[in-house]
């Protein structure tokens, strides 16, 4: 598939042997976005708890994407690493 082919998808992109690969830069800038709103203090209680809802749904989502993610060699330990900061708490 050409990127021509794709131009009217701008979240995913095919490499040469067509495999899908998407945008995680974009996922991260809308995380971004939501953290921002509901931090900010023009925003309501209303709009930064929404912020808020989608964020965990964001959570969520990932959290049960990996649930039954393989290992794969050569790997950093992601998890460990999520675990020992999430102990220090600096997530």
């Amino acid at each position: 598939m050409s990127e021509k082919d794709n131009a009217h998808n701008e979240r995913i992109y095919y490499n040469r042997e067509g495999m899908i690969i998407p945008d995680s830069k974009k996922a991260e800038h809308i995380i971004w976005e939501l953290k921002f709103e509901m931090n900010n203090p023009r925003n309501d209680g209303w709009t930064g708890s929404d912020m808020k809802k989608r964020l965990w749904d964001i959570k969520n989502a990932v959290d049960n994407a990996l649930v039954d993610a393989p290992t794969y060699a050569g790997e950093e330990p992601y998890e460990d690493i999520y675990l020992m900061n999430r102990i220090k708490g600096k997530v």
